[in-house]
């Protein structure tokens, strides 16, 4: 066994991220602007961007391109219109259940059961 196995400072690819630590990682990282301290990045919710990808997207044309932006606007718009759809439904029924409710206690109140 190796020294810097029983140190604990070997870099075997089968050591988990979060243990190892870098040395460049030990500074504050309040007000540093455009440094990559942290090993570990966070998730981005766009797609993949490599080389594939990229020669795909340099094969095709503007309108193809303006086809592909408009399209995800739309199904955001789309995702977002059938969400508040379902949320305006909720509302209105809540409201007429309340109306139900507000309706048959006054009658019972009034009939003084």
């Amino acid at each position: 066994m190796s020294t810097a196995a029983v140190n604990g400072t070997d870099d075997h690819p089968t050591q988990p991220l979060l243990l190892h630590r870098s040395p460049s990682n030990l500074t504050s990282q309040v007000a540093i602007v455009g440094s990559n301290l942290c090993p570990i990045e966070s998730l981005d919710y766009e797609i993949i961007e490599n080389e594939l990808f990229k020669q795909d997207w340099r094969s095709r044309d503007k309108v193809q391109i303006v086809q592909y932006v408009f399209m995800k606007w739309i199904l955001c718009l789309l995702i977002g219109f059938i969400v508040s759809l379902i949320a305006f439904c909720n509302n209105l029924a809540v409201e007429n259940l309340a109306c139900i409710k507000f309706v048959v206690t006054s009658n019972m109140m009034l009939a003084q059961k």
